[in-house]
């Protein structure tokens, strides 16, 4: 009766507006309707996190790419761009679509209804 369900939630209006966040970087941080959220774009495409580094719940910003990893500003953890794992450890990742030229992002939520 009761589960996960993926709701999705608009994050930016145009793909341009995502696309311009990474004309000279690879990272941008960036407020959504729950809380700030790390994106990142590699070869892969666009991947999002939740902006918390989970060795000691620091932000993510100042944090860079490496190879297929983001990495870390306070104690240079890794954790792997597809799926957030990295040191024994994950950070939340967030899926992201594109829906009639908008950009969603995608949260899982209880539900009753699955």
């Amino acid at each position: 009766m009761f589960g996960m369900k993926l709701k999705w939630y608009p994050l930016f209006e145009s793909e341009s507006e995502l696309e311009n966040l990474f004309a000279v970087k690879k990272t941008a941080i960036h407020k959504s309707i729950f809380g700030e959220v790390l994106l990142v774009k590699n070869d892969s495409g666009y991947h999002a996190f939740k902006n918390k580094c989970a060795h000691q719940n620091k932000p993510l910003n100042g944090c860079w790419t490496e190879d297929n990893s983001i990495v870390c500003p306070f104690h240079k953890y890794h954790f792997d761009i597809d799926s957030g794992q990295g040191h024994g450890t994950y950070i939340d990742k967030y899926e992201l679509r594109f829906v009639d030229a908008k950009v969603e992002i995608g949260k899982e939520i209880w539900s009753v209804f699955n």
